[in-house]
């Protein structure tokens, strides 16, 4: 579902057109995979795949599409549930439009704007390649206009110690990399958000790009994340020596988990007394998926609107929030 075009280049007429194409390019390919499945099985991870990359523009493309399949075809259940639960759900005068850049990395921009009027959200991905909820719900949260959005992915399940396939072989050398593709400076500001094993890497991330502020979402434990590197012939050490630095300016750190899941409120805790951070503990969540218990509840843009500190549809900051001094919510 990737489509190659280096970003950063003066190519608008062709991006645009590029854009303009993406949905019929992207349907053509998923009728062709999709015939070829003979069980529910090879269906279901046929729509996965999908859903990891597919943009809002894509989904209503689809929804009009597969509206004449039967009413029983599993391809139109599919897409009426995804474009079911789009959480603002309306057309915009500019779309995001998917720009490859290396395998693993995936770029979300629209051709509106320049870089120092949107913010960047660099998003590390978790072990099923996801933030959590299906692309197109993620992004259909964003004004376009505004933001473009980095997707990280770690093919590898090693906490992005082997890096990304094309922008560098661990995750110091694939951030560098990813930085000549996409700079963080160009930007009005940068944020790396990431969701259950991205969350590590987007503190890091955060602090190492110098970014302004850097969001875990139900991150792991910091000590899983090192056994994983040891357990593959890796040390840990990069990682702790950089969550132990203090360069400045330092970032923004949040540290978001449910409430009501023990397992994932340890971890923000263990990282908490790692890093200057906040924590945003989700009352009444016990999922570890807090995104998509947000969007289940209708209160996905909100909650992003916090973590994010800014509106996701103006250039409107967040009024700082108050947080007692334990950094919970207060």
């Amino acid at each position: 579902m990737s489509a190659g075009s280096p970003p950063n280049r003066p190519r608008v007429a062709r991006d645009a057109s590029a854009a303009s194409n993406q949905p019929d390019r992207a349907y053509r390919l998923y009728r062709r995979r999709i015939a070829r499945c003979r069980t529910e099985n090879e269906r279901n991870r046929i729509h996965i795949a999908v859903e990891n990359y597919m943009t809002p523009a894509e989904v209503r493309h689809f929804a009009a599409l597969l509206a004449g399949d039967p009413p029983e075809s599993p391809s139109r259940q599919w897409i009426a549930r995804i474009a079911g639960l789009m959480p603002i759900n309306e057309v915009r005068p500019v779309e995001f439009a998917r720009r490859g850049i290396a395998k693993g990395a995936t770029r979300y921009t629209a051709d509106a704007g320049s870089a120092d009027q949107k913010t960047l959200i660099i998003g590390f991905a978790g072990h099923w390649h996801r933030l959590m909820v299906p692309m197109p719900w993620f992004l259909d949260c964003l004004n376009p206009s505004l933001y473009d959005v980095v997707v990280l992915r770690d093919f590898s399940r090693l906490s992005f110690g082997a890096g990304i396939p094309g922008l560098g072989g661990d995750l110091f050398e694939a951030l560098t990399g990813l930085k000549r593709q996409v700079d963080p400076r160009a930007y009005r500001n940068a944020t790396a958000l990431g969701t259950s094993g991205g969350g590590v890497p987007a503190v890091l991330a955060a602090i190492l790009l110098g970014l302004d502020r850097g969001i875990s979402v139900s991150g792991e434990h910091f000590h899983r994340v090192a056994a994983r590197l040891g357990s593959h012939g890796s040390s840990d050490e990069p990682y702790a020596a950089l969550l132990a630095s203090r360069p400045h300016p330092f970032p923004e750190l949040v540290l978001a988990y449910g409430g009501d899941s023990r397992g994932d409120e340890e971890a923000a805790l263990a990282l908490h007394q790692l890093v200057p951070s906040r924590l945003e503990k989700v009352k009444r969540c016990p999922d570890h998926a807090v995104l998509a218990w947000h969007l289940m509840r209708g209160t996905l843009p909100a909650f992003l609107t916090r973590i994010l500190g800014q509106s996701l549809a103006n250039r409107d900051l967040v009024a700082a929030t108050r947080w007692s001094q334990s950094g919970q919510r207060g």
